[in-house]
């Protein structure tokens, strides 16, 4: 028996909840730029909030280090996370809070989900990237985290 569209849709989600940490992969599209030669990087996704078909995610991505060619807009939206806590993390790491990324359900079909991010600092996210100043309220609000 083969799984339709739909029902794919209904198992994906039910499975991924606010705060899930995915691996998937991340392209110039999603506004993130590719190691030379590479045309996507694998990227450590929080997901945040969900549109109201549920058919996409908004969230942030996880950085090893903080890019220093980005403005000091972005690098002052960067929230550090610790590995000691987080045991999917490899190292200490920053929760890129500049910008809500977003992805399709389709995305998470076969991306491991790594771990969980704790309701504590999944609000200080939230509250984070609801102040910067370079996310727009009408993206927040599409994903729920602005009334």
């Amino acid at each position: 028996m083969e799984i339709t569209g739909e029902q794919l849709k209904k198992l994906v989600t039910n499975t991924v909840e606010v705060g899930d940490v995915y691996r998937v992969k991340m392209t110039v599209k999603d506004g993130v730029t590719p190691k030379d030669g590479d045309d996507s990087r694998n990227k450590f996704f929080v997901v945040l909030g969900f549109d109201d078909q549920g058919t996409i995610y908004g969230g942030v991505i996880i950085n090893s280090k903080i890019n220093q060619n980005v403005s000091q807009s972005v690098k002052d939206y960067h929230m550090p996370i610790s590995c000691e806590k987080y045991k999917f993390l490899d190292h200490d790491s920053f929760v890129n809070c500049a910008n809500l990324k977003t992805k399709p359900l389709s995305d998470f079909v076969g991306s491991p989900k790594l771990g969980t991010v704790d309701d504590d600092d999944v609000e200080l996210i939230k509250e984070t990237i609801k102040n910067s100043p370079n996310e727009k309220k009408a993206k927040l609000k599409q994903f729920g985290l602005l009334s």
